[in-house]
């Protein structure tokens, strides 16, 4: 068996999800999102341990991951943030899964799905206030399918209504903008008799009170990243072992292209993950990977199943020494926010892009104790 290993830290889910719940009031619920396989840290175990840590609801992106969900035995609110077509919204109905919509069409399957089985199916408006990806977008939008809503579905609750921030981080003037929009809609919606649960800030926005209403969506905070003033924690550790020590004179090269010329007589590990790994290649001569407590850079290209690292320069690295390419080692730390700077992309990118290649091993809390 390859040693190439992803470790997935019941703990740091834990923990995460329990410091995001303690930062805002009890009174506002706390939605999970664990779409993309729990942001690639496996969606059912990850849902556990943010349930024991407080979550009310989940949100997922398709039906499937919501299928899965029920399928492992969660009865919680599940609800399903993108869009979808007839047999998806079918499927959701008959997972009791809660389903975005936001057009008029999307309510008269879910009706009609309803009635067939015999049941109520629950829907949450999406608002576009901004972000131009999915939503009822301006007023007349808006009211049209709260009207159909009204006088054409009964059997479709609108548990819930929503908008999504595109710039909470970075532009304040802009999510304010977004905010009032949405109030101006919730407005609507209770002049129509609807008093759906209402949720608008991911974690980015989770700080800001205004923002908050009845719920708030945690997502990339729950597993180690950009969570405003909460020292969240990584959940994910990648490693392997080597397969090859060697020594190199100067002026030789390493890998395609020959993009590294040692500058020196060098030592060169040889490491059995690459791009076909998920481990981006621009990463190439840019990265840094943990062995024996000290950073090592890449050396030369990433490979599709290996890439190199100088490791001249830290005793005792050889062939039974442990890589850690994402995670802590001996106090040293490589973050996913840290692989998507050098990568120039997103931590998202990074924490779910790894293949199934990667063997995952899931570490319960009770063996880290």
């Amino acid at each position: 068996m390859r040693t190439t290993v992803m470790r997935i830290s019941e703990r740091a889910l834990y923990e995460n999800a329990r410091m995001i719940r303690g930062s805002v009031p009890e009174n506002v619920k706390m939605m999970c999102v664990v779409k993309a396989d729990a942001y690639g840290h496996g969606s059912a175990f990850a849902a556990r341990a943010m349930l024991r840590a407080g979550a009310d609801a989940f949100a997922v992106a398709i039906v499937e991951e919501a299928v899965e969900l029920r399928a492992a035995g969660f009865d919680q609110m599940i609800l399903i943030l993108g869009g979808g077509g007839e047999s998806s919204l079918r499927e959701a109905v008959a997972a009791d899964a809660s389903q975005a919509v936001y057009e008029s069409w999307m309510l008269d399957v879910l009706q009609d799905e309803a009635a067939r089985r015999g049941v109520r199916a629950r829907a949450h408006l999406k608002v576009d206030t901004g972000m131009s990806r999915i939503g009822a977008r301006g007023d007349a939008a808006l009211d049209a399918l709260i009207n159909h809503w009204r006088a054409c579905c009964p059997d479709v609750e609108m548990e819930g209504i929503f908008t999504h921030f595109c710039v909470a981080d970075t532009d304040p003037e802009f999510t304010k903008l977004q905010n009032t929009r949405f109030q101006d809609a919730l407005l609507r919606v209770h002049s129509a008799g609807f008093r759906p649960i209402a949720h608008a800030a991911a974690t980015s926005a989770m700080a800001m009170p205004e923002c908050r209403y009845d719920m708030f969506r945690a997502g990339i905070g729950l597993y180690g990243s950009s969570a405003p003033g909460l020292d969240v924690k990584p959940a994910q550790t990648l490693s392997a072992c080597p397969v090859r020590v060697q020594r190199i004179r100067a002026g030789e090269s390493v890998g395609y292209g020959r993009t590294f010329i040692a500058p020196r007589d060098s030592v060169i590990m040889t490491v059995p993950i690459g791009y076909g790994d998920g481990y981006p290649r621009i990463l190439s001569n840019r990265a840094s990977a943990l062995v024996c407590g000290r950073r090592a850079r890449i050396a030369g290209r990433v490979c599709m199943d290996m890439l190199m690292l100088d490791v001249t320069d830290i005793p005792g690295a050889g062939p039974d020494s442990e890589v850690v390419l994402m995670g802590e080692q001996g106090g040293e730390r490589i973050t996913p926010d840290e692989l998507a700077e050098w990568a120039e992309t997103i931590p998202y990118e990074i924490m779910l892009g790894f293949s199934p290649r990667v063997r995952r091993e899931y570490v319960p809390m009770e063996r880290d104790e």
